[in-house]
């Protein structure tokens, strides 16, 4: 038996250089083919949503609108206890200097009834001002509270002057809006109520729902990042095609799974390109970039089958 494997064996050892080679040149040409748009995407510096055609400053929009993708899937999304609103915890005001007695807890009052007008959603205030008095910075109170934002204030006041200072932060720790708002009398119902709804005129003004981005090759607009990411990724599964890809991938199964033909027919003559493709499949199936027929990322694990019938009708 052995002695009908030595010519075998010898003919590998003399020509492995050359199958090694022939090997490399396969996988090479299976990286170009199948994800040379990637690559060119990376090299020219883009990053994953500026790819798909979503604007820099879609974060903040998906928050607000309390839908994420991927870049944001650690961030808390609108809790139950807020009716599916975005939430806002104010902070207890900080003075500065002397302050005339009560001006603080009638701005508070102010700005929580002004937000509920503006469809906006507030914890209850003796909650976060307990939290504030265990020393939780706005970051670890958004989080405690489930809410995207965190409205702190200062006010100080000079004469009949008060200076009002506000800054929304979200719960990342992000600075998302800051501003200085002044007023001059002694009318202090008034000033309360002016500075209240500027706040709250910003505040809904900056966290209004704006164009995500928009598809290049069709150029259909995107109001959310979820939908953007079905409209932009293919509607196959990256469950199913890493399964395939792993027990059977070098026939190319996982490729005509996800339409492409042509490279599945060479994987299936030449055994997975030589049995190192299919590897490289696997990694970029794992890593998210692997591409179907038309170029589409094959990212989702699970894809929402309303949802990729409406995006890829």
């Amino acid at each position: 038996m052995l002695e009908s494997l030595t010519p075998i064996i010898e003919w590998l050892k003399e020509y492995g250089d050359v199958l090694g080679g022939i090997a490399a040149i396969f996988a090479i040409t299976t990286v170009a083919l199948t994800n040379g748009k990637i690559i060119m995407q990376r090299m020219r510096g883009e990053t994953p949503t500026q790819a798909l055609g979503i604007a820099p400053n879609a974060g903040s929009t998906a928050l607000a609108t309390g839908v994420r993708d991927t870049s944001f899937i650690d961030a808390p999304g609108p809790s139950p206890e807020f009716g599916g609103k975005t939430a806002i915890a104010i902070l207890p005001i900080k003075e500065i200097g002397d302050i005339q007695e009560h001006f603080s807890d009638g701005l508070i009052e102010e700005l929580l009834a002004d937000l509920q007008k503006a469809k906006l959603a507030t914890p209850e205030k003796n909650t976060v001002a307990q939290l504030a008095s265990q020393g939780l910075g706005p970051q670890e109170i958004a989080r405690t509270l489930s809410v995207g934002y965190v409205l702190s204030t200062s006010v100080r006041m000079q004469d009949d002057k008060i200076r009002v200072s506000a800054q929304l932060v979200d719960h990342s720790g992000a600075n998302i809006w800051s501003d200085r708002f002044t007023a001059v009398g002694d009318d202090l119902f008034a000033i309360q109520e002016s500075i209240a709804a500027k706040i709250v005129a910003r505040i809904s003004q900056e966290l209004k729902p704006t164009q995500v981005g928009k598809n290049p090759e069709t150029g259909r607009s995107y109001t959310t990042q979820k939908e953007a990411l079905y409209a932009t990724s293919s509607p196959k599964n990256r469950s199913v095609a890493l399964i395939l890809c792993f027990l059977i991938g070098i026939f190319g199964i996982h490729r005509f799974y996800v339409r492409r033909p042509f490279t599945g027919f060479l994987y299936l003559i030449t055994i997975g390109f030589l049995g190192i493709g299919f590897l490289i499949d696997l990694v970029l199936i794992l890593f998210g970039v692997f591409t179907d027929g038309k170029g589409r990322p094959v990212r989702l694990w699970a894809p929402d089958p309303l949802l990729t019938k409406q995006h890829h009708a």
